[in-house]
């Protein structure tokens, strides 16, 4: 079954009686980060490590979520995974014995040799690494370190050559890309980078500017208007070699909005399917801290899962609780302007199943 009909039908069975666990648990190991990314929403990045989560109590959280039904785990965050060099290769592991399937999100500046074999032994899912340019140049102006574009490529060469040595075709590989004024012009190279480093996908999204850096990075008119066909160009590009992209969301002036507008409400009268976004009912974050939250962009506004069960929070925390009622009022949440067209689109399809009925 398709995962938008597989979450649709979960959602036919919650009740208060009888709530249905997430199916995607997001966790983000640490805030901390080894690049300076002018884009970057994290503003706490830099700083040492606060009341993060033992890897106890991250292991505990992963069984509690496997246990309450979950499918997948996403592991990325505020900060650079990697960096709980620890922590999250442990994650994994346990991720794969559980017979869950694994998504790690990293800059790919830190992939040391034990852990490409694990993911390799593992049979780990997917890896997305976030690469903002399609030269040097452009990549390490974005990410604030001169040499980051030469080690991500550098590992996503080694993953690409140690899978074809074993014959393995996973963990498949993404690419993340945040569009800009610096490399909104470079769409069809990056789609080629991503052909050449044995990517699947390249997911492209809009930048949140309300930062001065964030917003000097910010497209204007001019460029927004020249975005489409810079998109068309990517979009030629990635059905030549057989890429999957996100570019079809830029073929309008306003493709790059982000944070100006909040989510459409669908028709009212629908119940849970006209529900503006139903990431409340179906994906739950945890911050490194323990702090939960339906989604990336309200991370840490929820209650914590540091000493009080995942399903204690899940079912019945005030925060989760508030967040699902006012999307079935058709009023999102303040910051949901800031959401990700792509993950609304997501949300979308998963709605569209939702109200078509079991088929």
């Amino acid at each position: 079954m398709p995962e938008p009909d597989l979450i649709a039908a979960r959602l036919r069975q919650w009740t208060d009686d009888a709530p249905q666990g997430p199916m995607t648990l997001e966790v983000y190991p640490t805030l901390r980060c080894n690049l300076d990314c002018a884009f970057c929403d994290t503003t706490d990045r830099h700083r040492p490590p606060m009341d993060e989560l033992p890897l106890a109590r991250h292991l505990e959280i992963i069984d509690e979520a496997a246990a309450m039904g979950a499918r997948r785990v996403f592991i990325l965050g505020g900060g650079e995974p990697l960096l709980a060099k620890e922590i999250t290769p442990a994650i994994m592991r346990r991720v794969k014995q559980l017979g869950l399937e694994g998504i790690l999100t990293t800059n790919g500046t830190l992939f040391p040799p034990a852990l490409m074999d694990q993911v390799l032994d593992d049979g780990w899912d997917e890896l997305h690494f976030s690469i903002d340019g399609a030269d040097a140049d452009t990549h390490d102006a974005l990410r604030g370190v001169k040499g980051a574009f030469k080690r991500t490529v550098t590992h996503a060469c080694r993953l690409r050559v140690l899978k074809e040595r074993r014959g393995l075709t996973r963990p498949r590989l993404a690419l993340h890309t945040v569009i800009t004024r610096k490399n909104h012009h470079q769409l069809a190279a990056i789609v080629r980078l991503a052909d050449a480093l044995g990517a699947f996908r390249v997911d492209f999204d809009g930048l949140i500017a309300y930062r001065p850096e964030q917003q000097a990075l910010a497209l204007g008119p001019v460029e927004r208007r020249a975005l489409v066909d810079f998109a068309k160009e990517g979009l030629a590009e990635a059905a030549r070699l057989g890429v999957i992209t996100t570019l079809e969301r830029f073929l309008s002036v306003d493709g790059a909005a982000r944070g100006e507008a909040a989510p459409a409400a669908p028709p009212p009268g629908l119940g849970l399917g006209s529900a503006p976004c139903l990431k409340a009912w179906h994906y739950l974050v945890v911050q490194a801290n323990g702090r939960t939250s339906p989604c990336c962009v309200l991370a840490g506004e929820g209650e914590s899962v540091a000493t009080t069960s995942l399903r204690e929070v899940w079912e019945r925390g005030a925060y989760l609780e508030g967040v699902r009622a006012g999307m079935l009022r058709g009023q999102p949440t303040p910051r949901c302007r800031e959401c990700s067209p792509n993950i609304l689109a997501h949300e979308a399809v998963i709605r569209d199943a939702l109200n078509r009925g079991p088929g």
